[in-house]
């Protein structure tokens, strides 16, 4: 499996034949819109703009926008709102390749309840927000991450060069996890890879 980033809360998941591209965004947040072909699109929040761009996405995807299981060609998601407002955004698990991935995109979270809990349980990567302060901020990004338990946290959704919004820098998120952190362009594991007792930050560069 192979994930690489595009920015904001937009990632796209490679598992051998299975393109996912998760929130897919417009040039109206200063970035260049993400494009390419996917076999799913998953979107926290079909509402809000930053993850909303599908006409983008090529490929006749199977766009997945709400709470439910899905099973596309060997990838199981299962979304769960999240919270208990009609029209909520929602949260995701992720499963390719034996490896889970928790999908927190355009979400307010200041703790996962035991039901979103039941959902993400196990998961092996964790993909989380970490500079919008109208959604989490660093305190509770870094709670969330580690209350999971993975063995890799990805952080997303933070100030890059070209971003029109006005989010929180990855520093503060950094510090609060620990300070420690590899960077990489993509992040290519497979489930062997996945072992140890401590949680891995990594750091990905927007892809252009």
């Amino acid at each position: 499996m192979t994930i690489s980033w595009f920015g904001l809360s937009s990632f796209k998941i490679t598992s051998k034949d299975v393109t996912i591209i998760t929130d897919p965004f417009g040039s109206d947040t200063g970035l260049s819109p993400v494009r390419g072909s996917a076999d799913i699109v998953v979107s926290s929040d079909p509402k809000n703009g930053t993850c909303n761009n599908f006409s983008s996405i090529s490929g006749n995807p199977f766009v997945i926008t709400g709470p439910g299981e899905y099973d596309i060609k060997g990838v199981f998601v299962i979304g769960t709102p999240a919270d208990d407002h009609e029209g909520s955004p929602t949260i995701y698990s992720i499963e390719a390749e034996d490896i889970r991935i928790a999908f927190l995109g355009a979400v307010k979270q200041t703790h996962l309840s035991d039901a979103q809990k039941e959902v993400l349980e196990s998961s092996d990567i964790v993909l989380v927000p970490v500079g919008n302060q109208k959604l989490l901020d660093f305190e509770q990004a870094a709670k969330i991450a580690t209350q999971l338990e993975p063995y890799i946290v990805i952080p997303h959704t933070y100030n890059i060069p070209g971003l029109k919004l006005g989010f929180d820098k990855l520093e503060k998120f950094l510090k609060e996890m620990g300070g420690r952190a590899d960077t990489e362009d993509k992040l290519t594991i497979k489930k062997k890879d996945l072992v140890g007792d401590s949680t891995k930050l990594f750091i990905l560069n927007p892809q252009r």
